[in-house]
């Protein structure tokens, strides 16, 4: 998701590209961001945001993250369309200017998307790179009507030029949302609803029985069909690569056990369960996710003070490293609060939460959908923690 932001950032990345554009194609012309009346005729090409739209496609779409039973405020799915026109002073017969134009859109055809590495280097004072989805532009047919109707508001002479939209555009709201703490128990013996269904004898796997793990500790997955060969888990990750885990133990036909590696980032992890026959036959199970947990390190519970505002600063270090480009935030009881920038992998980050009320609340982090454990592993009665929490006075 993106801040509010996001709007400069697409113009910034198009400013990068078309004038990287200008300069390999037309010299000496300059890309400009101006109002079409307030243009002087040099020789260059401008960039006009003249019209913002909502997607309908991602109207009410939850934010990234989100999970069945927490609440956050929609996005704001955002279609920016722009107008380009050429200008070349002294071009009596117009050709400079065409060939302005004829290197934008040859530019914005071979670029058809703002990835996370052109918004990333182009727009650094949004986050707007870290949105999943990327910004697509497209051209857009105006007719001669829709045209002379933009002119006549912008009080200017009509000017060959082309219409493009940049889509979507996600704004993520500021209004935290609630997340609500887990359920301790799920019925009798916390074993949930159950289903089985008729299987082949094909490999496969099923789901990892504890939905998050922790590094160094082990992961159990079940399926059918586990036991036809000695075994390795592959684990894979888009933004931390894979890891094979060599430390897989058959427990039956059903059922294996894997130790994860202390260095397994936290994140959700696709997970493939290679098994390699007598006869040095290689079989390879389809993916399921695995949630691996970040953990809360230092002094717990966190005590905080609030300033004359009310708002509080937490600072709170974990293993492993989080990453740019994940998104991490600190559940303060039901509070979201995201992490403050930063562009290196660090154990220590910090949230500020504004109106905090004194208490004591329960204290999660969640990189990337993957909560820290709230549970007390010790106890053999189900209950929360009494160190993952905080309390604001």
């Amino acid at each position: 998701m993106s801040d509010a932001f996001a709007v400069a950032a697409v113009t910034g990345t198009l400013l990068a590209v078309l004038q990287d554009a200008m300069d390999r194609t037309v010299s000496g012309a300059v890309v400009t961001l101006l109002p079409p009346d307030e243009v002087t005729a040099e020789c260059g090409l401008n960039v006009f945001l003249y019209r913002t739209s909502l997607d309908g496609g991602w109207l009410n779409a939850d934010p990234d993250g989100t999970r069945p039973g927490e609440s956050r405020r929609p996005l704001l799915p955002l279609v920016l369309h722009y107008l380009l026109t050429p200008y070349a002073a002294g071009d009596a017969q117009g050709l400079a200017a065409h060939r302005i134009l004829g290197a934008a859109m040859a530019a914005l055809h071979d670029h058809p998307e703002l990835g996370p590495a052109d918004l990333g280097a182009a727009a650094p004072f949004s986050n707007l790179h870290q949105q999943t989805e990327p910004v697509r532009i497209a051209p857009v047919p105006l007719d001669l009507a829709d045209t002379v109707r933009l002119w006549t508001a912008f009080r200017s002479r009509l000017r060959l030029s082309v219409a493009y939209e940049a889509r979507p555009v996600l704004i993520e709201s500021t209004v935290p949302g609630r997340t609500p703490l887990p359920v301790v128990r799920r019925g009798e013996h916390d074993r949930g609803p159950e289903a089985a269904a008729a299987l082949g004898r094909r490999p496969a796997l099923a789901a990892a029985t504890v939905p998050v793990a922790l590094p160094g500790h082990d992961l159990v997955l079940t399926g059918h069909c586990l036991d036809s060969g000695v075994a390795a888990l592959r684990l894979a990750h888009p933004l931390h690569g894979s890891h094979l885990v060599q430390d897989v133990r058959t427990v039956s036909d059903t059922e294996v056990h894997a130790t994860l590696p202390e260095a397994v980032a936290a994140g959700t992890w696709s997970a493939v369960l290679v098994l390699v026959a007598a006869d040095g036959t290689e079989r390879t199970t389809e993916a399921v996710p695995v949630g691996v947990a970040p953990r809360l390190t230092g002094t717990l519970p966190l005590s905080v003070v609030r300033d004359a505002e009310g708002t509080v600063v937490l600072e709170v270090t974990c293993v492993t490293p989080v990453h740019p480009g994940q998104r991490v935030e600190l559940l303060v009881g039901e509070v979201p609060v995201p992490a403050e920038p930063f562009v290196r992998a660090t154990s220590a980050l910090r949230f500020r939460l504004a109106g905090a009320r004194p208490g004591r609340y329960a204290l999660r982090l969640r990189v990337d959908g993957v909560d820290s454990p709230l549970l007390d592993a010790a106890s053999e009665q189900p209950r929360f923690d009494a160190a993952a929490a905080v309390v604001v006075t």
